[in-house]
């Protein structure tokens, strides 16, 4: 018996029909029609397909683990996208900035020119001492003819200049800003429909941190990317805040109802909830870390 016919079967011995499972669920009748029929290739994505599975197995009392064990070769791979709804990792690194080559070799060779003109500019005078620059200032001794002594103007603030030339060129190279480093974290709501909302959030920060604080009790579910539970209980008011570590995560799974007394954030900017929200509706989010849609 394949996966379909005996969540089918569950759910007719349940007394269920497709609607009160789509009601429980918020899956659309269609995809549960689809998955009774093992037909996987009719849903938006074979993550979701895992995921609705696992949601009608809850409804009808199956365990969703030994289902998955038992047809393993009938779900289809998570790691396979093939819908719209495929993402591309677009985790940014950081990465320091650099000077290139030419930068690096540019003071010495400003250097080298510099003392080949000083050196040149020596020997030329030596050669003409009656045809140097007005700068030049002869000294001549009462008792010595004239031209024996040439005093030549020091050219400290030629190399002066220079090294602060120098100087520049080096602190712009090293201190040059990492532009995505001052990028600061954005949450953006992407879409909201039928319940279900999806939310971007794109940071180069190194730890993301989840943390839900519930004022009354109320069911909540969270899941990782390989949909594993982190959370899958009533949340009570005196046992929040909850805080999941989700640095490593491509994106995180939601499920939980009065949606008034909840409050979700990642890091310090908090979740805000679409306004279009119902206030007694159980409510699904998805959070996509550092994620691009195609």
């Amino acid at each position: 018996m394949q996966i379909g016919e005996k969540l089918r079967e569950a759910r007719l011995e349940k007394g269920y029909s497709l609607d009160d499972v789509s009601q429980r669920t918020k899956i659309q009748i269609r995809h549960l029609k689809a998955i009774e029929e093992n037909n996987f290739s009719m849903i938006p994505g074979n993550f979701y397909a895992r995921v609705f599975i696992k949601e009608y197995a809850n409804v009808v009392d199956l365990d969703f683990k030994a289902l998955l064990d038992e047809h393993q070769h009938e779900i289809p791979s998570s790691e396979q996208q093939v819908d719209y709804t495929q993402l591309s990792r677009t985790r940014r690194k950081s990465t320091s900035s650099k000077p290139s080559p030419f930068a690096t070799i540019m003071p010495t060779i400003i250097v080298f020119v510099l003392l080949f003109g000083v050196v040149f500019f020596i020997w030329r005078t030596s050669l003409n001492p009656n045809n140097s620059d007005p700068g030049i200032t002869d000294q001549v001794d009462s008792d010595q003819s004239a031209g024996d002594k040439v005093s030549i103007p020091s050219n400290d603030s030629d190399d002066q200049s220079n090294q602060e030339s120098d100087d520049t060129n080096d602190d712009t190279s090293e201190n040059e800003p990492n532009k995505e480093l001052d990028e600061e974290p954005e949450l953006a709501l992407i879409s909201y429909e039928n319940a279900e909302s999806k939310y971007s959030y794109k940071s180069n920060e190194e730890s993301i941190e989840l943390i839900i604080e519930s004022s009354t009790s109320n069911w909540l579910e969270v899941e990782n990317d390989q949909g594993e539970r982190l959370y899958y209980a009533t949340l009570q008011s005196n046992a929040s805040p909850i805080t999941f570590d989700i640095s490593t995560e491509d994106f995180i799974y939601l499920r939980f109802g009065n949606p008034q007394d909840i409050k979700i954030m990642i890091n310090d900017i908090e979740v805000e909830l679409s306004e279009e929200i119902s206030p007694t509706a159980v409510q699904v989010l998805w959070l996509y870390l550092n994620e691009e849609t195609e």
